[in-house]
């Protein structure tokens, strides 16, 4: 067996490419170019059961079916070309992780703050599968929510579980009529449990941790902390949950936090209570930034905010931008955040804004919006990742295209390096409502592997080609590097290193991904034993790919 590197071997021969590379990177079915680096994510939603998961308890015959119905959500992730699971690990400010600051979830137990089964940490074991597959994952938080629709009760003593309630602290604002009903697992007249659904509230009613609070603030920053150091998670994710949706403004509620704040800070005098709301978000949004570059740099920060995002054009006139083209701005007037300050400040790596509408929606087309939050992503050189939404879909090839047609206007949109889209939710790729979308996916936009958008805008060191890279049996291995995930290529022998390298990068073509790993060693599977010669690049975990080493036999 013979090693070669990589960069040595091209050196001579790259003017002989041609158009030989460039005639395998397009999918055999006609699907069009894939690009090689491109956000395919998948919301997985834990509040109400929505996605996961479909049972609650405190045994270890849940805890098993708990994993069970994970796992399985993950291997049709996989099998759909799926690279990264937002993973919903915090809803209403509590935890479906081991946390030393909120109460365990009831949607994973039945009780809040009561824990699962001894050993069971959900954010732990989808860290571990989702990497096992290859695939990302971002811990998908909701800030400040507390309680959407209903009352929270309060949480129960457990063993070696933080019971925290924030409304005890006067941490909270509260903004509607609520429901008198319990947050614990409902049941039918046999008493079987089934999964939640979201409650149906006469009047919407919202209760979250109020942004003006520093130590408020402190505290999201420690639970964000937390959930980084603890958990080896490739990404942080917000949602959209900050000020309740129209609060008002004048008398009442933080009226006089506003004017203590503003007369005491000489920077915020003379500023709206409407753009100090904005400005204590923003400010959260900047100090989480900053204790993942202070801790885990890699790590990829992501908020995900309403699909419309400037109608009113105060924010984009500001930052050079043109008012977005349908719709209003019902995020930056109703819930006061400003997603083009988060670009402009750089504490965001990537929107993934919510346009939840089809191409032909009367009002809001999905084209327009997608066009008009890549360009202003890329305007202060971040990421958009839209976030689609997946309806019951019936089956048949005209709902799947949809969502085909909106993966491939997000490709347009992008340069390169920078395409992607996040589909909402889960439920409809895998599970009861799943209607074939997986396969559509596969068979069409996503038929050869993609890896994610590097972001230049991140400090990162050559880690050199891989070294010791050996093929024992059908296992190859190789020295490992901290920190560092690797690329498997498999290429039929009849094709050159030359031949195989996009025209259009320094490393091999998506149609040779074998898999991605992150440790030092991979298993062959049986029909790439023989007749291929192999390829490892580091990836690292800002989603760089650097120098490959060759495997010849």
């Amino acid at each position: 067996m013979k090693i070669q590197n990589l960069l040595k071997f091209i050196m001579t021969a790259a003017l002989l490419a041609g158009s030989a590379a460039s005639q395998c990177y397009a999918a055999d079915d006609g699907a069009g170019e894939s690009p090689k680096h491109e956000m395919r994510g998948a919301w997985v939603a834990t509040v109400y059961g929505i996605d996961w998961p479909s049972q609650t308890g405190t045994t270890a015959a849940v805890a098993q079916a708990q994993k069970r119905e994970l796992t399985e959500i993950l291997d049709v992730l996989r099998s759909a070309g799926v690279n990264a699971v937002m993973f919903q690990v915090r809803s209403m400010s509590d935890a479906m992780y081991r946390s030393s600051f909120e109460p365990w979830s009831a949607y994973l137990t039945g009780t809040r703050g009561v824990a699962p089964a001894s050993g069971w940490d959900p954010l732990k074991f989808a860290v571990d599968e989702a990497h096992r597959r290859g695939m990302e994952l971002h811990a998908w938080v909701n800030p400040f929510r507390i309680a959407n629709g209903q009352v929270p009760e309060p949480a129960k003593a457990a063993a070696g579980n933080n019971v925290f309630d924030p409304r005890t602290k006067g941490w909270t604002i509260s903004y509607g009529t609520p429901e008198k009903v319990s947050a614990t697992a409902q049941r039918s007249r046999k008493g079987k449990k089934r999964r939640r659904q979201a409650p149906k509230v006469k009047k919407k009613w919202v209760s979250v941790l109020n942004p003006a609070l520093p130590e408020v603030r402190q505290h999201i920053v420690d639970v964000c902390r937390e959930i980084v150091e603890k958990y080896d998670v490739d990404g942080l994710v917000f949602d959209d949950y900050f000020y309740p949706d129209r609060l008002p403004l004048g008398e009442g509620y933080d009226f006089d936090l506003w004017s203590q704040a503003c007369a005491a800070d000489e920077n915020l005098s003379g500023m709206t209570q409407a753009d100090w709301r904005r400005h204590n978000v923003n400010q959260t949004i900047r100090d989480v930034h900053d204790m993942i570059q202070a801790t885990r740099p890699w790590v990829r920060f992501g908020v995900s905010p309403a699909g419309v995002g400037g109608g009113n054009g105060i924010s984009s006139s500001r930052h050079g931008l043109p008012s977005v083209p349908v719709g209003n701005d019902w995020m930056y007037d109703r819930i006061f955040c400003d997603p083009l300050q988060w670009l402009a400040d750089g504490s965001v790596d990537y929107v993934s804004p919510q346009i939840y509408w089809a191409s032909d929606h009367a009002t809001n087309p999905y084209a327009p919006l997608a066009r008009w939050w890549t360009d202003a992503a890329l305007h202060f050189g971040r990421h958009s990742f839209p976030s689609q939404k997946v309806l019951a879909l019936p089956e048949g090839e005209a709902a799947w295209r949809e969502q085909q047609l909106q993966v491939e206007t997000n490709r347009a949109n992008s340069t390169g390096t920078d395409a992607g889209e996040i589909f909402y939710s889960t439920a409809h790729i895998s599970g009861k409502k799943a209607s074939g979308l997986a396969a559509h996916l596969r068979q069409t936009v996503f038929a050869f592997p993609a890896l994610m958008p590097p972001m230049p805008w991140k400090a990162a060191s050559d880690p050199g080609s891989v070294k010791g890279l050996v093929l024992k049996g059908n296992e190859l291995s190789w020295y490992p590097v901290p920190d560092m995930r690797y690329v498997v290529y498999a290429v039929p022998v009849d094709v050159s290193p030359i031949d195989a390298i996009a025209l259009t990068g320094a490393n091999f073509m998506s149609a040779y991904i074998l898999g991605i790993c992150y440790g030092n060693n991979f298993l062959l599977p049986a029909d790439k034993l023989r007749g291929y010669w192999y390829a490892v690049a580091p990836y690292d975990r800002y989603g760089n790919e650097w120098e490959a080493s060759v495997l010849q036999k």
